[in-house]
């Protein structure tokens, strides 16, 4: 079979894996957590004039939307980070690194599960992944703030370089002479960009396939994509050909479900359910908009309903990153036999190292045991007082023949 046939079909085996309870319930709890972290945020931002938008246009806008859509998504977050001025970009920063901070464990979960049931075959409970996750944080927290970091530190050389060029005569003719090293430095924001956004999917399963750090994941990461370019490139095709597919069938099935209950249920309920649909899909924000359903009873309804159309987009969701995760540490796993040689069911066993953790822990604490023995070994000769114990029995026991004789 060609090596792109036999990647594609190993990418294939993202959508099996996509099922297991244990991805796609780690993938629902980080999607939920996560909206309610940037409803949390918009709250505050909102309320100091900070986002041009509130919650209640992002929760109307998208979540209780009757489309599925992820242009929409997209459009509403992009709305809810536009700031009054440049200086509040830090209610964007205060957003992301909060994101990041739950995806830091969630993501860190799904891609540990993939490794260990695509290399092993076997499959290990969300609460040892989660344990890894927790475990390995800052390892997935930092990663992929490094690549940032970078970018952000040759930006502030070049700009530091430029504020040196406002000094007068000096100034022009330095900018002059180190001109080559800005050129150098904003060949590396370039570099480190780009391979960063692209390699980015293979950090996060770095660390889980092999239980290392933010460097060891970096280094893999830019190593791999730099090593095999092509055979990158085509994994990256096949997993975003493969994604967009995903997405549009779970989209298509979910409205499909749905629509079909609104209908169903419309022909039994009638006007009233009419009437809560026609609410729902009219939605703008504001008490009034509740006044057209009347009663309590009816009120209650519609707020059932529009936590079930939040709770089939959050599963949608789940089934798009729980793919994502699976596929991605599939194609890191490929890319690690191809690149450094090593078999693909090698991946780290936190079992094994304990083990070994505890052996030596264990001959540890029998050293000083030994070493006692030792001691007191060697002082038993330096102890004169059994010597005469041994040496009594002996003479009675030669003197008693001697009387029998006589």
């Amino acid at each position: 079979m060609p090596p792109i046939l036999q990647d594609l079909q190993d990418i294939l085996r993202g959508f099996k894996m996509t099922l297991d309870f244990n991805k796609l319930i780690s993938a629902f709890v980080g999607i939920v957590l996560s909206i309610i972290w940037v409803l949390v945020i918009l709250v505050f931002a909102s309320a100091f004039k900070l986002v041009a938008i509130s919650p209640f246009e992002l929760i109307s806008g998208f979540l209780i939307s009757p489309r599925l859509g992820l242009c929409s998504l997209i459009s509403v977050l992009f709305s809810s980070v536009q700031t009054v001025d440049r200086g509040e970009y830090a209610v964007l920063i205060v957003l992301v690194l909060g994101l990041l901070i739950i995806w830091s464990v969630f993501a860190g979960t799904i891609t540990r599960l993939a490794a260990v049931e695509f290399a092993k075959g076997e499959k290990i409970g969300v609460k040892d992944s989660l344990a890894f996750a927790v475990k390995k944080f800052w390892s997935f927290f930092c990663t992929p703030l490094m690549p940032v970091m970078g970018v952000l530190f040759f930006i502030a050389c070049n700009v530091l370089g430029g504020f040196l060029g406002q000094i007068k005569f000096a100034g022009e003719i330095a900018v002059a002479i180190g001109f080559p090293l800005a050129i150098l430095s904003g060949f590396l924001i370039v570099f480190i960009g780009i391979i960063g956004i692209i390699g980015f999917f293979l950090m996060y399963p770095t660390i889980s396939a092999e239980g290392s750090d933010t460097f060891d994941a970096m280094s893999r990461a830019y190593s791999y994509v730099l090593s095999r370019p092509l055979h990158f490139l085509s994994l990256l095709i096949s997993i975003t050909v493969c994604g967009v597919i995903l997405t549009f069938l779970a989209s298509f099935g979910a409205c499909l479900v749905m629509k079909t209950t609104f209908c169903t249920v419309g022909i039994g309920m009638g006007d009233k359910f009419d009437t809560i649909r026609a609410f729902i899909a009219g939605l703008s924000g504001g008490k009034a908009a509740m006044a057209p359903l009347g009663s309590i009873s009816m009120k209650f309804a519609a707020l059932v309903l529009m936590l079930h159309i939040v709770l089939v987009k959050v599963v949608v969701g789940s089934i798009v990153v729980a793919f994502a995760g699976s596929a991605s540490t599939i194609a890191y796993l490929i890319l690690r036999k191809d690149v450094d040689g090593t078999e693909i069911d090698d991946v780290y066993m936190e079992e094994k190292e304990e083990v070994a953790e505890v052996e030596r822990k264990e001959e540890e604490a029998e050293t000083p045991g030994v070493k006692k023995g030792k001691i007191s070994e060697a002082k038993k000769p330096k102890s004169r007082g059994p010597e005469p114990e041994e040496s009594k029995p002996q003479s009675e026991e030669t003197e008693k023949p001697k009387t029998a004789d006589e």
